[in-house]
């Protein structure tokens, strides 16, 4: 089959893993980077062009995936997390005859601020759509068009055990991700415990100078979802922040690197389980995360991985593993094995979902 993958191909991000998972069934696939002319724009352009949601860049992402399908002429056009599509390029697709299929890796109807007025009229002109968070089902369902349920997952090209000798890699306690007011509350403790905990991710720079900011105060209230939150200096938690997101090998040893691997959801929406509640016990180290139905039916408690619904719950597991290191690495190796014996690798994943879609056109 010939696929259309548009999305964010860049090194690292997972929607360039999902693309590769179909290269790697045996697909025949073209990407178009549809973040790219973001980049390449201006800060003025993209910022102006987003919130009126039309403009040059907006233009040149519709133009560059009908002039890829036309060349190309794919059976299938897999858009994944677009949020910038017309309803006139869908139109267009349709009438090549080409089957219609978006995924979104965030939750979209939850939040605000990952809609555009553009997809919410776009969204209900494809053919299949493919959800992975479990609270937005009926959501999705109202819009009355074929829909499949694909949880999240790993890549394991990417995610696997990666040994670094770097002590930059290394640590009892790992978490990549960005701020949030509980993240913060939670890990605390750890840090003015003087426990060997690193940070990877955004916009946790505050605690270093506690400086305010006006950027900051608008991005954090957006993360904040509400929540109650302080820009302050933190010098525990600061000296344990490595500086922002790292990508593809990196993250790799970055969560290799971690003995206990930290897997917060977040608060502002109902989360069940992230692409972390794979990719930490994929890479080799212990899935220590927030408690739900999903992770427990992911990962069997105390045996595959384990959970807390507390920052004192959290900080007495973590420290227990810490000083038990048998009794970590045996679950930790557990848990690897689920991840393989589950089949939630990405290939798996796009496998079973192709396989639907082909069930739905019978």
């Amino acid at each position: 089959m010939r696929v259309l993958y548009l999305g964010d191909i860049a090194p690292g991000h997972t929607c360039l893993m999902r693309m590769r998972a179909l290269e790697r069934l045996g697909h025949r696939v073209l990407g178009v980077d549809t973040v790219d002319p973001w980049r390449q724009a201006t800060w003025i352009q993209r910022q102006v062009q987003k919130r009126r949601h039309q403009g040059s860049v907006v233009n040149l992402i519709n133009a560059s995936v009908l002039e890829a399908a036309r060349e190309f002429k794919p059976d299938l056009v897999w858009a994944d997390k677009q949020e910038f599509l017309c309803i006139e390029t869908i139109q267009a697709l349709r009438k090549m005859g080409l089957r219609l299929v978006h995924f979104t890796p965030d939750p979209y109807f939850t939040l605000s601020w990952k809609r555009t007025p553009l997809m919410d009229k776009v969204m209900g002109a494809f053919d299949v759509l493919i959800y992975c968070k479990s609270y937005e089902r009926k959501t999705y369902e109202a819009l009355d068009k074929p829909t499949v349920y694909m949880p999240l997952g790993y890549c394991d090209e990417t995610h696997r055990p990666l040994a670094s000798t770097d002590a930059q890699w290394q640590c009892d306690l790992g978490f990549l991700g960005g701020w949030e007011p509980r993240r913060e509350q939670f890990m605390v403790p750890l840090a003015e415990a003087a426990k060997d905990l690193k940070i990877w991710g955004g916009y946790w720079d505050f605690l270093v100078d506690g400086r305010w900011t006006l950027r900051r105060r608008i991005i954090m209230k957006q993360l904040a979802g509400g929540d109650p939150y302080r820009i302050h200096r933190h010098r525990p938690l600061a000296d344990c922040w490595q500086g922002n997101e790292v990508y593809g090998e990196d993250y790799a040893r970055a969560l290799s690197g971690s003995k206990i691997g930290l897997g917060f959801l977040r608060k502002v929406c109902p989360d069940q389980h992230t692409t972390r509640t794979f990719e930490i016990p994929a890479c080799g180290s212990l899935l220590l995360a927030d408690r739900t139905d999903e992770h427990r039916e992911f990962f069997e408690e105390g045996k595959e991985a384990d959970y807390f619904d507390s920052a004192e719950e959290l900080f007495d597991k973590a420290s227990y593993y810490v000083a038990n290191e048998s009794v970590r690495a045996k679950i930790a190796a557990a848990g690897q094995q689920r991840c393989h014996d589950g089949r939630y690798a990405y290939i798996h994943r796009m496998k079973d979902v192709l396989d639907t879609i082909k069930r739905l056109d019978k």
